[in-house]
């Protein structure tokens, strides 16, 4: 017996323990999302990416400074022919004498340093890495408005299945309730077969959408998982529907991003026009050779050093037009994002005035159902009492709580309607990246 309760207790042991996550609202879970969502890591990556592109663009107006040396062996050397009468007036013409100039061993060293005084490809290459920064900024609210809404999807959508599983719950209570009163006139032979198979059809109905009220909830705990990255449990509090507190709406990313993307297209625009100024660069060279007769001996060297600084001027002249075509180009996509931004910004605000108007249509519709849901479920109170006290039939029983049944399928697409306006509406909302 002790060795059976060891091997409980170690398999007890030996199972993972698993945290469990609390939240008590969708803003509880984006803050969670914030520090561990995949989609926003991989968006601050390329924020920081885009960092470092700008030191880099910067990085061009600093000057660029090279180094390189050789060895050269002269295993045999060239012999030179000087005319004799360089050295002798008296020989006659056409008189040469071979002359080896030159040692066998040579060590040079050499270091570059260059500055681009006018380079405008360098300035726009600044300018448009910034841009680019600004709007990898940009991009990870847009990620995190998009993730939000995906969480805020999930989040609502739980919700909406806890409540239909309460409702579920209370329609599978009724329905055994029902059913066994049935059942037990049927077998008196008070009721016929067709009214009992209506009965038990009803209680499987209302077993079956329990089932799948559960399974659903069951459903968007896993998707809640997935999107915030952890394997633990997660508890959600319930939230009642409150009334839309005015708030200004937020800045909306897709906004900035057009107006970036315009700016980011004009800077492009004037570096292909840009193309077409002449570039200046100072350049400085310091070069030593060394020659020697014997391989890494010194002593007996020549030592000759130079060095010299100047002025480069590169004027690009034709290329064949592909710098007309560039700048044309350049235009035409310049103008197209000054397009799509005022078509942001306009798309952006009548968003916003249909979301006020559909989340405030919703909460009333909510209001409005959930009134109506009492009714029915008061209804279907006092269809029981009747039938209990014999006053109705059991097929005006069944057809109260039919018709509680529709309506419940009502309120749940009210309370869903509700949620999803709900969400869109706080997504907007200022300050919520």
């Amino acid at each position: 017996m002790k060795m059976i309760l060891t091997g409980i207790l170690c398999c007890f042991c030996a199972l993972p323990v698993s945290a469990q996550l609390s939240f008590s609202s969708v803003q509880d879970i984006w803050k969670y999302a914030d520090a561990h969502n995949i989609q926003i890591t991989s968006a601050n990556a390329s924020d920081k990416e885009a960092t470092l592109n700008v030191r880099q663009a910067k990085g061009a107006l600093l000057p660029t400074v090279s180094a390189n040396g050789n060895y050269t062996d002269n295993i045999k050397l060239q012999s030179t022919l000087i005319p004799a009468h360089l050295f002798d007036q008296t020989a006659p013409d056409g008189t040469f004498y071979e002359a080896t100039f030159g040692k066998r061993y040579n060590y040079n060293a050499a270091a570059n340093v260059q500055l681009d005084l006018i380079n405008t490809k360098n300035w726009f290459a600044i300018k448009t890495a910034k841009l680019d920064k600004e709007i990898a900024n940009l991009n990870i609210q847009k990620t995190k408005r998009d993730l939000y809404e995906q969480l805020a999807n999930i989040y609502y959508s739980y919700l909406l299945a806890n409540e239909a599983e309460k409702l579920s719950l209370s329609n599978a209570a009724t329905m055994d309730t029902v059913f066994s009163s049935v059942l037990r006139k049927y077998n008196d032979g008070f009721v016929s077969e067709v009214t009992m198979n209506n009965a038990a059809i009803n209680k499987e109905k209302a077993a079956k959408n329990l089932l799948t009220a559960t399974q659903n909830k069951l459903l968007q705990l896993n998707n809640l998982q997935q999107l915030l990255n952890t394997g633990d449990s997660i508890d959600i509090s319930e939230q009642n529907a409150t009334p839309y507190i005015p708030q200004p709406f937020g800045t909306d990313p897709d906004v900035t991003i057009a107006y970036e993307e315009l700016l980011k297209s004009q800077a492009q625009w004037q570096s292909s026009k840009a193309a077409y100024v002449p570039t200046l660069s100072a350049v400085y060279q310091y070069n030593r050779l060394i020659s020697t007769d014997h391989f890494m001996q010194f002593s007996n060297s020549n030592d000759l050093p130079s060095q010299y600084w100047g002025l480069r001027l590169s004027v690009p002249i034709f290329s064949g037009n592909s710098r007309h075509y560039n700048v044309q180009k350049a235009k035409i996509d310049m103008e197209l994002k000054q397009q799509q931004y005022q078509s942001a910004g306009l798309q952006s605000q009548l968003t916003n005035q249909n979301i006020l108007i559909s989340y405030n249509t919703a909460f009333k519709d909510l209001e409005k159902a959930k009134g109506i849901l009492a009714m029915y479920r008061s209804n279907d109170k006092h269809a029981t009492q009747l039938l209990d006290e014999g006053t109705i039939s059991i097929d005006d029983r069944l057809r109260y709580y039919s018709d509680m049944i529709t309506n419940q399928q009502e309120y749940l697409q009210s309370l869903s309607d509700y949620f999803i306006q709900s969400y869109r509406l706080k997504i907007r909302t200022v300050n919520i990246y």
